[in-house]
C-alpha cells in the first residue's frame, strides 16, 4: 500500500465517485464484444472432455476381474452380500 501511495503521490489528480449506472465509460468497457464467451470454444471444451472406454477396454478389464482371486471374492460379494462372504473378505 505504502508503494502505491508514493507511487500515485507524483500526480495531481482527485478521486469522485460515481454510481454504476451514470459511469457510462466503464460500462461500456466491461462491455467489449472481444471479451464475449464464444460458444463454440465452450462447446469444444465439453466434447473433449466426454469420453467413452472402447469395448475392448472393459472386456480385458472384466476377464482380469475373473482372473484375479481377490476381485472375485469382492464381485462375489457385491453379487450376493452374506456374512459368510464378508467374513471371506476381512480374512
Amino acid at each position: 500500500m505504502v508503494r502505491w501511495l508514493s507511487f500515485f503521490a507524483e500526480y495531481n489528480f482527485q478521486v469522485e465517485y460515481k454510481p454504476g449506472r451514470l459511469n457510462v465509460v466503464a460500462d461500456a468497457l466491461s462491455r467489449r464484444p472481444d471479451y464475449a464467451v464464444h460458444k463454440a470454444d465452450a462447446n469444444a471444451i465439453g466434447v473433449v472432455r466426454t469420453s467413452t472406454p472402447s469395448s475392448s477396454l472393459l472386456d480385458d478389464v472384466r476377464s482380469a476381474y475373473t482372473k484375479d482371486a481377490d476381485a472375485k471374492q469382492l464381485l462375489d460379494y457385491f453379487a450376493a452380500p452374506s456374512d459368510k462372504s464378508r467374513q471371506k473378505l476381512a480374512k
